[in-house]
């Protein structure tokens, strides 16, 4: 049976319960439990069905099919392409193969979805090139023909003789005519439908990222003339994403009138909301800018609390809330960039997606809080922090060892000088012991020669991962010594160290006045003030200093300039708060901000309330009834209000769900301990489950309950809509009965310690819901 006949019989079922014939329940029967019917391509792909979403962009794309519902999700997962937002796209697209099996264009756009994914893109176009031989108009053909051209092919084999840089240089050449192909395709479809805009569009698209083809864009402004045809058809189209992105690097200006639009053209995607952020970042409006993350983090946080989903499942949630926490502070609001950060720290963690390993919330929000505690001087906060419930100790060696110089430096700051010493000496152990590592690996390599110079080994010889893990710890510990002669006033010594520091210009500036060196204090913040200009901090730096150093006109000028940028600022910041002598000789008000008249080039903007909340919530956990093995029924109210562990596994059948058990088993009394309940709960019938209970290699310490009609598991959303089966879960509820944590896969999470000690973090935290 082919790859795909399975998946359309799939569709063909539905959400029903329709046996298949003989011949395809022997193809299901192959499959692991959990696992898509229609290859392992699709276990991470959207497993649950699509809806008509509210805020996406008018579409116009004519397709073959006699369903209304197909023809919609067609439009909306073409809209979604334009945001990239390509598990809702493929979710779109997979939804209208459901309602149009024979819909040779919901395998395009599927493939589309996947750009990033050639071999599951490759799948999906095979099938749109086999369904496009019926029933498909010739433009549908030349959509389809162009992707499948463009695709790489998976019977392209290597040839094991070929030496590696003749098959690089090969394939590099292949990819470039692939790029160049593609775009003369594009233009193809153009020829055939003029009018076509979506053609347009995706041609402009093309065009931007060809260089990742090897395909040269040589001129924008002949992009932009055909993105100025696109947009005379239709205003509102969501290409105005596209012309960001063209001007983004090159002349952000060019695209100051598509950052206005770009959000309302797709009200409900959040990326579209992020795009106008770089444009006006790259403007040095930062004010604009926040208001823009602001909108993509709300309307991310409707979309997943809408859909119960975890915030990094969500792409660019957790880039956009870092660089919003980053704007916030060259604004000058420490407090609310603060709280992000936190917040950033506080959300569920996950091994696959957001770790400290991982560029996700949690990485961000670590180095976010840091940075802006830091930046902002906040030195007692940062020492109450580290080690508190959001920065807490860490087994990551590169944060910790970056957190216990920033302690180190709070410490000097603060007057604890003994405590700041023994945190550098700490550091300098460290720094001794990983020489004598790289010693030791400069010496199994280099044997033979005893009398080796130490500084050519460990220079040449050494492992690359330990001499870059040693500069990050010598500019840590340089840090460290620079705060410490800051406190000293020692200049020359403070000189000595800060090369090595790498401090960034206002820092330098700061540290340089206080330790009394204004001369070059000024130099360095005024430095600071043209790289950074409209930013708080630096010119802050510039004005107290300048103030300090007697040149009181100078620095009354330089405050009325920061009476603008600074017209969102926190005025109780200690940076800030130090400037009171400054505003009242300057006959300003004890609230001496000014606030600028607002741009006139924004468009239209909504409250930020309607687009979502500020905060992500989790979901709370709907009510559910089970059977025991013994058949008696038994509630979620039933089992009191402690927090639980829910495991939803596929019966004793499946090899991975026992392996599953095992793996929590030993932990429950942990569990336990922590106050935390675990339960399974099974897609077996209650004479099943005692069955399987008995046949067990040894007793099980955790309830297992009978979920046979599968209907917790529905409720849960542990269901494949697509393909009418479960899926594998597990959540961690809290007292309240929120959601706090949860994995929905086609395979069961096994990492039971990890989730103990995130579930007895997530609980600790303060409740902020």
């Amino acid at each position: 049976m082919s790859f795909f006949r399975v998946f359309c019989i799939v569709l063909l079922v539905g959400s029903t319960a329709s046996p298949l014939d003989a011949a395809d329940s022997a193809a299901t029967d192959s499959v692991a439990a959990g696992h898509s019917y229609h290859g392992e391509a699709f276990n991470q792909g959207p497993r649950q069905a699509a809806v008509m979403m509210p805020g996406m962009a008018k579409i116009e794309f004519p397709t073959s099919t006699e369903s209304e519902a197909a023809q919609g999700f067609i439009e909306q997962g073409i809209a979604q392409l334009h945001g990239f937002w390509y598990l809702e796209a493929e979710r779109s697209f997979r939804q209208a193969a459901k309602e149009d099996p024979d819909l040779a264009i919901a395998y395009w756009g599927m493939a589309m979805a996947n750009v990033n994914n050639d071999d599951r893109a490759r799948g999906f176009i095979d099938e749109a090139k086999e369904k496009s031989a019926k029933n498909t108009s010739k433009r549908e053909k030349l959509y389809i023909d162009a992707l499948d051209r463009f695709l790489p092919k998976q019977d392209q084999t290597d040839d094991d003789d070929e030496p590696s840089k003749d098959r690089k240089e090969r394939e590099k050449e292949e990819k470039t005519k692939r790029g160049e192909r593609y775009i003369a395709d594009l233009e193809k479809i153009l020829h055939e439908s003029p009018d076509d805009i979506e053609a347009k569009a995706f041609l402009v698209v093309q065009l931007w990222m060809g260089d990742r083809y090897g395909v040269k864009l040589t001129s924008r402004y002949a992009v932009e003339a055909l993105l100025a045809e696109i947009f005379a058809a239709n205003p509102d189209h969501p290409a105005h994403h596209y012309r960001i992105h063209l001007w983004d690097s090159a002349r952000p200006e060019n695209a100051l009138v598509s950052a206005a639009e770009c959000g309302p053209s797709s009200p409900g995607i959040a990326h579209m909301w992020h795009m106008p952020g770089h444009i006006y970042s790259k403007l040095k409006r930062y004010s604009d800018a926040a208001w823009q993350q602001e909108a993509s983090a709300r309307v991310d946080h409707s979309h997943m609390i809408r859909t119960r989903l975890m915030p990094d499942q969500i792409h660019n949630f957790a880039h956009n809330n870092e660089w919003l926490v980053r704007n916030l502070n060259h604004i000058g609001r420490v407090d609310e960039a603060v709280d992000l950060a936190r917040n950033l720290v506080s959300l569920p963690r996950h091994p696959e997606y957001n770790s400290l390993e991982k560029r996700g919330s949690y990485q961000y929000g670590r180095q976010r809080l840091v940075q802006t505690l830091t930046g902002y001087g906040l030195w007692q906060q940062l020492i109450d922090e580290l080690g508190g419930q959001y920065l807490p100790p860490t087994e990551h060696q590169e944060t910790r060892q970056n957190e216990l110089g920033w302690l180190g430096v709070a410490q000097f700051m603060t007057g604890a000088k003994s405590d700041g010493a023994k945190s550098l000496r700490k550091l300098q152990r460290q720094r001794i012991e990983l020489q004598s590592r790289l010693l030791d690996a400069a010496d199994s390599e280099t044997a033979d020669s005893e009398t080796a110079d130490s500084e050519t080994a460990e220079d040449n010889d050494a492992p690359k991962e330990l001499k870059k893990e040693l500069e990050s710890l010598r500019q840590v510990i340089a840090r460290v010594a620079a705060a410490a002669a800051v406190k000293r006033k020692d200049v020359a010594a403070l000189n000595k160290h800060l090369k090595a520091a790498k401090l960034d210009a206002t820092m330098e500036a700061r540290w340089l006045g206080m330790a009394g060196d204004r001369a070059a204090a000024i130099k360095a913040a005024e430095r600071a003030v043209k790289s950074g200009p409209s930013e708080v901090r630096p010119l802050a730096v510039l004005v107290d200093l300048l103030w300090k150093d007697g040149k009181q006109d100078q620095a009354k000028k330089r405050f009325e300039e920061l009476r603008t940028v600074a017209a969102e600022a926190d005025l109780n910041t200690p940076l800030l708060a130090t400037l009171a002598d400054v505003a009242e000789s300057a006959g300003a008000e004890a609230d001496w901000r000014k606030k600028p008249a607002p741009a006139n080039d924004l468009g239209a903007r909504p409250p930020l309330d309607e687009l979502g909340p500020f905060r992500w919530q989790p979901s709370m956990s709907e009510s559910w009834q089970a059977k025991t093995p013994e058949g008696d029924v038994v509630t979620d109210v039933e089992l009191g209000n402690r927090p639980r562990i829910l495991i939803f596994y596929l019966g004793f059948g499946c090899l991975h769900c026992v392996e599953q058990l095992h793996a929590f088993s030993p932990h429950v009394d942990a569990f336990r301990k922590a106050g935390i309940d675990l339960v399974g709960i099974s897609t077996e019938s209650p004479d099943d489950l005692m069955t399987g209970i008995k046949a067990f290699d040894k007793k099980l310490d955790l309830p297992l309950y009978s979920d046979g009609e599968q209907q917790v598991f529905k409720t849960f959303r542990c269901w494949d809509d697509f393909e009418d089966q479960p899926l594998h879960g597990t959540f961690l509820i809290d007292g309240q009965g929120h959601v706090r944590w949860q994995d929905i896969s086609y395979e069961p999470f096994m990492d039971a310690e990890f989730l103990l000690e995130e579930s007895k973090r997530l609980l600790a935290l303060p409740d902020e819901f």
